[in-house]
């Protein structure tokens, strides 16, 4: 069993079937490299409470009992979810760990990611445990967390072939820096793309690049595009069938429009493969 720079997984669960395929990859994770697996399932108090909306004159009695009610259905989905990961983890002889909490999904999964080396976890989050979509969850933890992120779809897809999208920027360069030292996908089929439209330019900042992934042992190939980031990279996934995308922020807007919305919500929302964030 390889053992890589890494040996706590934190994983986000919440049920929906993005987080069913973020178990599958933080179980072939923690299997190949002998790593332990957190999954996590949060209470969204505040949430709940916030859904009952403004209450009306004689009301309180029954908007108190309708939340009571509400946090009793999630405390329960939370409990069968993280059962059904033990179950998961015992058949498949995984290292795990069970943690639940009460609070904001990003800031539990925030704080509990001080003690792991990177999180796994949906593109999409559901942390109410309905159909309801937990906006903003990724995006915040993109923005305030301090563990890379493998943010994944609602499928899973064998990683041979990884992409890494890279523009000099602090934020691009520290998400090398920790796909390197994690050493997870070292082996795979790399390629180091830059969207410069000075291609002369370009070029020369790859070629510093190439050279500290060789440094690792790696020989990646190296392309350079002009045009806009996001269509690009989209462009360069679909017409080389990359399974996997690393990136930080891209510098042609500020590092806070870039995880606000711009460059990675787009590639978060239009790709159909895993991403490894950092900034």
């Amino acid at each position: 069993m390889e053992h890589s720079g890494f040996s706590k997984i934190l994983l986000g669960l919440d049920g929906s079937p993005y987080a069913q395929a973020a178990i599958e990859y933080a179980c072939q994770l923690a299997l190949a490299h002998n790593a332990t697996i957190t999954g996590v399932a949060i209470i969204d108090l505040p949430g709940i409470q916030s859904a009952s909306g403004p209450v009306p004159i004689g009301g309180a009695h029954y908007d108190v009992q309708l939340e009571e009610q509400q946090l009793k259905e999630t405390e329960e989905k939370a409990k069968t979810i993280l059962d059904d990961f033990a179950r998961i983890c015992e058949e498949r002889q995984v290292n795990a760990a069970l943690h639940a909490d009460t609070g904001r999904p990003f800031s539990e999964i925030i704080e509990e990611s001080k003690f792991h080396d990177f999180i796994v976890m949906g593109k999409r989050t559901f942390f109410e445990y309905t159909a309801n979509e937990t906006y903003g969850t990724l995006e915040q933890i993109l923005k305030n967390g301090l563990a890379p992120v493998l943010a994944v779809p609602d499928s899973v897809r064998k990683i041979e072939k990884v992409l890494v999208a890279y523009d000099n920027s602090a934020p691009a360069s520290k998400a090398v820096h920790m796909f390197l030292l994690l050493g997870i996908w070292n082996a795979c089929d790399i390629t180091l793309l830059t969207v410069n439209d000075d291609a002369e330019a370009g070029q020369a900042l790859l070629g510093n690049l190439a050279d500290f992934f060789r440094s690792y042992g790696i020989e990646p190939a190296l392309v350079t595009q002009g045009g806009h980031p996001d269509e690009v990279v989209k462009s360069y996934i679909a017409e080389s069938d990359i399974d996997m995308l690393v990136m930080g922020a891209y510098g042609r807007k500020s590092v806070r429009e870039f995880f606000v919305g711009s460059v990675t919500q787009h590639l978060i929302q239009e790709t159909t493969i895993p991403l490894f964030l950092y900034h």
